[in-house]
């Protein structure tokens, strides 16, 4: 798992750096006045709070918190999470996708790095939520199965459409951009399926789409809710794509990224028994045999 999160992540830091330095194209560096404080706080409360909703529905129809039940699993999950969204901030500064005209302190970048951690476990609770209806999951668990190449293939595939996207979509971001956003989860998948793990994929072949279209609706409501809130708070974001669905097929990418990232970290506990993951207090009263 370790490995794999920091091949990950030192491929995303640095090959669109090294590709754009050889083509002698590093990006400008331009000063912004600091960003408010309020939009990202007003964002932060929104995450946290469509957060708390979509744990206590799961609760309500699952019988139990996940936030409380799988508390270790969660928090390792904000902390990957906090890294990816800085990581997917460092790879906007080649494509130019979206532009904050204003520039970070301490404290701004303390509540975007919040925001950042929130956003997985979020995306992991709404898919959760969505999914838990009986009806939309016998629907999804009953559409048409597709086979594409085999594993081997299909990993080696996708580490090639990964390279290029972080080397050639970084270059060339005002064709290539879409290539560039596609690199992360390639890049990943690519990196599951080398290591013979599981990925968000992997029920299409038996016609269980249940995770994929979860995982992108959830990106979906996560996203727009969350940009919504900035905008409302008096943020400014402009977006710099050539057109508005755009945007949505990145909130759908976000929400597949994070729900595999998610399967990631989660192979820690993989293996483990219950009473390893779940430790028991101990007797409070001790017995000594003479």
């Amino acid at each position: 798992m370790l490995i794999r999160l920091a091949l990950f992540f030192c491929s995303l830091l640095l090959l669109p750096l090294l590709a754009r330095w050889l083509a002698d194209a590093l990006p400008e560096w331009t000063t912004f006045p600091l960003m408010p404080l309020a939009p990202l706080a007003l964002t932060l409360v929104a995450a946290i709070l469509l957060l708390w909703l979509a744990d206590t529905w799961q609760a309500r129809n699952g019988g139990h918190s996940l936030l409380r039940l799988q508390r270790a699993y969660f928090l390792a999950l904000a902390v990957a999470g906090a890294f990816l969204g800085w990581l997917l901030a460092w790879l906007n500064l080649f494509a130019e996708s979206w532009l904050l005209p204003a520039s970070h302190d301490f404290t701004s970048s303390l509540l975007q790095t919040l925001i950042f951690a929130l956003l997985a476990p979020l995306v992991l609770l709404l898919r959760t939520a969505f999914v838990a209806q009986a009806g939309l999951l016998k629907l999804l668990t009953g559409m048409p199965a597709l086979r594409f190449i085999s594993r081997h293939a299909a990993a080696h595939t996708l580490l090639t459409l990964a390279l290029l996207g972080l080397t050639v979509g970084s270059v060339w971001p005002q064709s290539g951009f879409w290539l560039l956003w596609l690199a992360p989860l390639a890049l990943l998948v690519a990196l599951q399926l080398l290591w013979h793990e599981s990925t968000v994929f992997d029920g299409i072949p038996h016609g269980d789409w249940g995770r994929v279209l979860g995982g992108a609706l959830s990106g979906l409501v996560a996203g727009n809710l969350l940009v919504f809130t900035f905008e409302l708070g008096g943020g400014t974001l402009i977006v710099q794509l050539p057109q508005a669905g755009f945007a949505q097929l990145g909130y759908a990418l976000l929400g597949l990224l994070c729900l595999q990232l998610g399967d990631v970290v989660a192979e820690f506990w993989r293996g483990k028994s219950r009473g390893e993951v779940f430790k028991r207090k101990p007797f409070p009263i001790s017995v000594v045999k003479k």
